[in-house]
């Protein structure tokens, strides 16, 4: 008996041949209907593989969109915060300014001598005390045609020329205390109130 495998060319033979038997010499045959379903198996199987890291992808992608977004808003609100207090800080140090400068260059005159007074008298909280308002010479040469008037509301009321004070300050005294109306003591409350978190 002769074996010969697949073989193109022509196959010469030592003897007669007697008898033929041909056979299949590969991987085990399957029918059609197991040769389908294992096709569709295996197309299942890398459909739901591709399928499913497809869908890690989308996730794990979304999870980069968050975090950037997050990181994004995050340094926005940052520099925002930043931009915010240098602001603030400028229109502090602009308002500051503008007021100084506006009282620096501002014409003192009996309005706002008597305007000073009225508010130091105020903030005293009194009335029928002895009171000694102390002024710049300047200031109470203006209070002269106005001293009258302000005695009859406030009978007790005194008034001194001090050297001392700049134009514009003012000083009460009375037996419960002084009030500070100097320009300067008010330029140092205004500068801390801008300074004040609200």
């Amino acid at each position: 008996m002769v074996e010969a495998k697949q073989f193109r060319e022509i196959l010469v033979l030592d003897e007669n041949l007697v008898s033929l038997k041909v056979s299949y010499d590969g991987k085990p045959r399957i029918d059609a209907d197991e040769h389908a379903r294992v096709v569709d198996e295996a197309y299942r199987k890398g459909y739901d593989e591709s399928s499913s890291q497809h869908k890690q992808q989308i996730l794990d992608f979304r999870s980069e969109v968050n975090a950037l977004r997050e990181k994004t808003f995050s340094d926005l609100e940052t520099k925002f915060s930043g931009i915010l207090c240098e602001a603030r800080e400028a229109l502090k140090t602009l308002t500051f300014n503008c007021v100084t400068k506006t009282l620096g260059g501002l014409e003192v005159n009996a309005a706002i001598v008597s305007s000073i007074v009225d508010s130091v008298i105020k903030e005293s909280g009194l009335d029928d005390e002895k009171m000694e308002i102390r002024l710049n010479p300047e200031d109470l040469s203006l209070l002269e045609g106005l001293q009258a008037e302000l005695r009859s509301k406030h009978p007790r009321l005194e008034f001194v020329a001090d050297g001392n004070l700049d134009r514009g300050d003012c000083l009460l005294s009375s037996r419960f205390g002084k009030v500070d109306g100097l320009l300067s003591t008010k330029l140092e409350r205004l500068k801390k109130g801008l300074g004040s978190n609200r």
